[in-house]
């Protein structure tokens, strides 16, 4: 009963779509590609697992110790708003004109250490991913105050977020591990069409987040 009480389903919409818009595995499949290209299967496969573990704990983290980090600081959930909305508003932009950052890899970067950078970091857990679950963390817990919850129900409302963050990683994980089928299907007009689409979505949940 508890965690019914305690789950947002606007909250937990909003962290799986966003989170998921902001790896963008659709728009990062011909780059896996590309930088496995001299892998075989198995070595392929083994660098998407690791790098999608890697991203995932690195989100994790920052979901975790983001409301602690920022109180030592003393950044308001206002200011962390504001500034994750910019930065994802950025990115966005940068979606929808084709000068994402993930396009100016270096692939002359060793091939086993590929898979934790550019591949774990910054291609799927990059800034905007880190600050779209700190900000999804304080937004919980501003729920939670407002809401007059128990500390009971706030651990249970972000639990929620965690979980739909792995979700969405989760998701992630099914696209690239089948990036060769994925890109044989949408090929790299396709690719560009559904990061241009995510951009958008992805511009929206900025704004709304700034404002």
């Amino acid at each position: 009963m508890a965690f019914a009480v305690a789950f947002d389903y606007g909250m937990f919409i909003q962290a799986l779509v966003g989170v998921f818009v902001i790896v963008n595995p659709f728009g990062n499949v011909p780059l896996f590609i590309s930088l496995t290209a001299k892998m075989d299967a198995i070595g392929r496969r083994a660098a998407i697992v690791k790098s999608v573990v890697i991203a995932t704990a690195i989100l994790l983290v920052f979901a975790l110790i983001g409301q602690t980090l920022f109180a030592m600081l003393n950044v308001t959930l206002s200011s962390l708003r504001i500034a994750g909305g910019f930065l994802l508003l950025a990115i966005a932009f940068g979606m929808l004109l084709g000068n994402s950052p993930a396009s100016k890899i270096d692939e002359s970067e060793e091939r086993e250490a590929v898979a934790v950078t550019p591949m774990a970091t910054p291609l799927l857990a990059g800034p905007g991913a880190m600050s779209t679950v700190m900000v999804l963390m304080n937004e919980a817990h501003v729920a939670a105050l407002n809401g007059g919850m128990s500390s009971v129900q706030e651990t249970e409302l972000k639990v929620w977020i965690i979980v739909a963050i792995l979700i969405s990683m989760a998701a992630a994980f099914l696209v690239l591990i089948n990036s060769e089928r994925v890109y044989a299907l949408i090929r790299k007009d396709g690719s560009r069409v559904l990061t241009k689409i995510m951009g958008i979505v992805l511009a929206t949940i900025a704004i709304e987040m700034a404002v």
